[in-house]
Formats: structure tokens, C-alpha cells, sequence
């Protein structure tokens, strides 16, 4: 294997002084750095994209294999950073600059070589090249040539959102596939390898890549739910809208017949009205003819009953409403209100309620019991916890299957009681 060093060791040795368009990446094939390193700036596009590596008095230590920085560039590229570890932007360096064409018309790389194509960081490529470009050799080592396109560095969600569309595109076909890429603007199809290529040398080991992919996943789900609703879909029945009747749900569970009849009054609705708007609600949710109309109603009256603050758990869910719906941005692990539960105490609710249900036991009685919780307070405790667990891989993929696993043989074992050493 031929030895492999970073693009940051060149740039360092060969960069014009107080260029700040270095890309720095992971060495390719290096084992053991976990470390994730930045990018270019997110706005940079045309900043130092003429410049060329100019040899000075460091190469010939360049060449002896001494990679070793002097102290004064070490200083320099330390105080370069800001507090993300992206290098600052210099708005007056270079600034507006065009792109520098050779001889024949075509853009120049950092070192005057022509290319099809030179990415702002000076990198060049030719567009019939494949990934097994994406490298070029400088005094016996191999570096990555970094392509960001036009894709911001550090916008995961949109990284994500923009591969998602094109690989949906890439099932209707090579014409859509190709005009997906191009709607993105990227070239080609392998300056769309390049790009995904950068994206994961960089960021592939952080958990919060992966957790940026499941945000996206869920808001493209959403946008496609909210454009599946018609005019009229969440228009009250018989006088009652949507959040009033899940807020009155939300709240029925708990009171007395004659209590649940004050309630209705208070809202000016009589039982015969609401029976009626409970079944055209209900008609609404369950309509297969559109079942992305259907979930976006779910998914609204969701959104309403946690907001009704009712029952145990009431504010933490209320809190935790506000990006439920299908107009919300995803909140994910910055979902907003205080834990109603602690995680294990909430992975072991939903894990005894599942070996209930195919024991064939009433799980609302045994609710009630063990946990001291009816359906409300469990809708409320999952209000928060579904919103987090869904976009938090280590919850998800570590977590969760080692404390389904506990309960999982706990209460197959017939054991109901609940732990009282348990943080709740």
C-alpha cells in the first residue's frame, strides 16, 4: 500500500501565505482518527480558486519526508479556525476573482494544469473521469482530491435531502436520474460520486451525519404528507375542528360521564354533535383513497391531543407538540419540554405493554397498575421520547435494543412489577 498522507500537509507547505481555502480531510486509509476534520467555508465559492502550490525553501524537507510543520505555521493555522474547526472566512482575499483559464480555454487547477473542471479549493478533474480519480501523487504519497460542488460542507439535512431526491429520481430512470443530478447542480454523474465521496471522507464517522440523515428522511416525509392534504380535509365537522376534538379526547379519559358532558357544553357542543364529529374524524384518518392525506391528519391530531398539556406528563408533551405536525421543522434530539421519564423507564413502558399485548392481558389495566399511567400519560410520555429516539442513532441502534432486550425478558417471564430503583 503506498504510503498516504492529507491534503492539509501539502496545502500547509505550498499555500500561498494567508490563503484561507484550505480543505483539509481525512487521509485516505487512515485508520484510528476518528477526529472529524472541517471543510471549506459554507459561502466560499470563487475565494483563492487560481491559486497555485508555489515551492519554497520547506521543500526540501518536503522531499526528505519531513512533514513536520515550522512553529510559525503551526501558529498560523491555529489561530485560522473558528470555534467549529472550519477555517475563517476572508472576504477580501481574492474576492470576485474569475476563474483562471490555461491555453485551451479550460480552467486551471492550483498547479496551471488544465481540466474540465476545478473545484474552488483549486482541485481539478476531467468529466469522463470515475472515483479512481479522485487522488493525485506528490513526492511518493497519495491525497484525496476533495469536490464539494456546490453543496455547502457543513449542511448535513441538505446533503442528505438532495441524495435522497436523486436516488428516487435514479429509479424512474437515466434521463430523471441524470436531470436530478443536474437540478442539484452537479455535472455528471461521477461529479456526483466526487461530491458523495468528499461528504464521507469527512463526516461518515460522526453519528451526527447519520442522525442529519434520518432528520432529512423525516421533513421529506412531512413535505410529502402536507401536499397530499385538499382543500377542505381539515375543515371542522359539525362545528368541531380538529384540535378540539383530539384536545377533548385528550381530556375525556379522565373525567366522569357527567364531567365529559360539562366539557362539551363548555365548548358549546352537545353529545349527538360531537358523536357525529367523532366519526367524520375518524372517517378522515382511516381514508385509504389518499393515505398520505390520511397520515397528515394522524400526524395533526397527534400534534393536537400532546398540545392539550391533559393528564400526566401534560406539559412535558405540550412542550414537546410543537414540531409534531407536518408544518413543524424536525426537532429530533432538540425537541423542546423536559423528560417525562428517563429513557430505560420509558423503553421498559413500551417493552412491558408489547409482552402484555401477546400474554393476551389487558394492557390498560396492567398499566394503570404497574406504572400508575393510563393511555394519555403514555401518549404524552411518547410525545417526547418518540421525537428524540427517532433521530438520535445511538438511542436507536444501541440503546433502546439493549433495554428491549432486559424487559424483553422480564416481563416474558411474567414478572409485572416495576423497578424501584429505576430513575424516573
Amino acid at each position: 500500500m503506498m504510503d498516504e498522507g492529507s491534503f492539509e500537509e501539502l496545502e500547509a507547505k505550498y499555500a500561498p501565505k494567508g490563503a484561507t481555502n484550505t480543505s483539509p480531510v481525512h487521509a485516505a486509509g487512515e485508520d484510528g482518527d476518528d477526529e472529524v476534520r472541517a471543510a471549506a467555508d459554507d459561502d466560499s465559492s470563487e475565494d483563492d480558486s487560481n491559486s497555485v502550490f508555489k515551492e519554497d525553501a520547506d521543500s526540501e524537507a518536503e522531499d526528505s519526508g519531513d512533514e513536520d510543520l515550522s512553529d510559525e505555521e503551526e501558529d498560523s493555522d491555529a489561530s485560522g479556525d473558528d470555534e467549529d474547526g472550519f477555517p475563517e472566512e476572508d472576504e477580501d482575499d481574492d474576492a470576485g476573482r474569475a476563474q483562471e483559464t490555461g491555453p485551451s480555454g479550460r480552467p486551471v487547477d492550483r498547479d496551471g494544469v488544465e481540466w474540465d473542471y476545478v473545484t474552488p479549493e483549486g482541485m481539478g478533474f476531467n468529466d469522463d473521469m470515475d472515483e479512481d480519480a479522485m487522488t493525485f501523487e506528490k513526492n511518493g504519497k497519495t491525497y484525496f482530491k476533495p469536490d464539494w460542488g456546490p453543496w455547502k460542507a457543513r449542511d448535513w439535512v441538505g446533503y442528505w435531502k438532495k441524495t435522497f431526491d436523486i436516488e428516487a429520481a435514479q429509479e424512474k430512470g437515466d434521463k430523471a436520474h441524470l436531470a436530478a443530478i443536474k437540478k442539484h447542480g452537479l455535472r455528471n454523474r461521477n461529479h456526483l460520486k466526487r461530491v458523495r465521496e468528499t461528504f464521507m471522507r469527512h463526516y461518515a464517522k460522526d453519528p451526527e451525519f447519520t442522525n442529519a440523515a434520518l432528520i432529512a428522511r423525516q421533513e421529506q416525509t412531512r413535505d410529502k404528507l402536507k401536499d397530499a392534504l385538499e382543500p377542505g380535509m381539515l375543515d371542522p365537522i359539525e362545528g368541531v375542528s380538529l384540535q378540539l376534538w383530539a384536545a377533548i379526547n385528550a381530556q375525556r379519559l379522565s373525567l366522569q360521564p357527567a364531567d365529559f358532558v360539562k366539557l362539551l357544553a363548555k365548548h358549546k357542543v352537545d353529545e349527538a354533535r360531537f358523536a357525529k364529529a367523532d366519526e367524520g374524524w375518524q372517517a378522515r384518518m382511516s381514508d385509504q383513497s389518499n393515505p398520505d392525506a390520511a397520515m397528515a391528519i394522524a400526524t395533526e391530531y397527534g400534534k393536537a391531543f400532546a398540545g392539550a398539556g391533559a393528564g400526566q406528563f401534560g406539559a412535558s408533551a405540550q412542550a414537546a407538540s410543537g414540531s409534531m405536525g407536518v408544518n413543524d421543522k424536525v426537532a429530533g434530539k432538540n425537541v423542546k419540554g423536559a423528560e417525562p421519564m428517563s429513557f430505560e423507564r420509558y423503553v421498559e413502558v413500551m417493552t412491558a405493554q408489547s409482552c402484555w399485548a401477546e400474554q393476551g392481558k389487558d394492557v390498560n389495566q396492567l398499566l394503570s397498575k404497574v406504572f400508575k399511567m393510563n393511555a394519555v400519560d403514555w401518549s404524552n410520555a411518547s410525545a417526547y421520547w418518540s421525537q428524540k429516539m427517532s433521530t438520535d442513532i445511538e438511542l436507536m441502534t444501541t440503546k433502546f435494543p439493549a433495554l428491549q432486550a432486559k424487559y424483553t425478558q422480564k416481563y416474558s417471564a411474567g414478572q409485572a412489577d416495576a423497578d424501584d430503583d429505576l430513575e424516573v
